[in-house]
């Protein structure tokens, strides 16, 4: 049986130690990576700083299961801050792993300074990254957390949308959440995909062949 519901500190670690289990995964981050990829604790710093931030504001669902966190799902509303209270989401210290590691140290800035991706429209909501555990894929997992999502954007009369380098889960958002192409970018030589809801999104169980 999986429980999902938002992520809260208290689950930050087992967030963590998800998401770098899965960054490999994930080609726009494979490719920050590069050379130190085997790196678990470069693969770690990469998950906290791009993890930590959504789970203060709120902005991570989470799939339990007996043995613990198995799914995340990392999403974003445009009026949703990042800095609860005032507090700055990331701070110079976050980089200190990195900051006498080259080539990763370049990656890295170029990824947190490039021109944002488009979306499709200014108040669909962004879905960020999604992890699962490899024993919890195939499965319902990963349908489950975009159930949560999915479910705010139906009440918010937003549409959802996604920015990816996995064909494989550009596919799985059109044939499995009618999400439609929206654009292509090609940066720092990936090809990225861009999918979008309809406005708002049919419930998963409402949707025609």
């Amino acid at each position: 049986m999986t429980m999902v519901r938002v992520l809260a500190a208290d689950d930050l670690e087992s967030a963590i130690e998800l998401l770098a289990s899965s960054l490999d995964d994930i080609p726009l981050y494979r490719w920050v990576l590069g050379e130190h990829i085997g790196d678990l604790a470069l693969r770690r710093w990469l998950a906290e700083i791009l993890v930590r931030p959504f789970v203060d504001a709120g902005c991570v669902v989470g799939a339990h299961r007996q043995k613990g966190l198995v799914g995340i799902l990392v999403w974003r509303a445009h009026d949703v801050a990042l800095s609860p209270e005032g507090k700055p989401p990331l701070v110079p210290a976050d980089f200190a792993a990195v900051a006498a590691v080259p080539g990763l140290r370049e990656r890295t800035i170029q990824l947190l300074t490039s021109t944002r991706l488009p979306p499709p429209a200014e108040d669909a909501v962004d879905l960020r990254i999604a992890a699962v555990m490899p024993e919890a894929r195939g499965g319902s997992v990963l349908t489950e957390l975009m159930g949560e999502v999915e479910r705010f954007c139906v009440s918010a009369l937003r549409p959802y949308y996604a920015w990816t380098g996995s064909e494989r889960l550009r596919d799985w958002f059109v044939h499995e959440w009618g999400a439609a192409p929206f654009a292509t970018e090609n940066r720092n030589g990936l090809e990225l995909y861009g999918v979008v809801s309809e406005r708002p999104p049919r419930i998963r169980g409402q949707r025609t062949a």
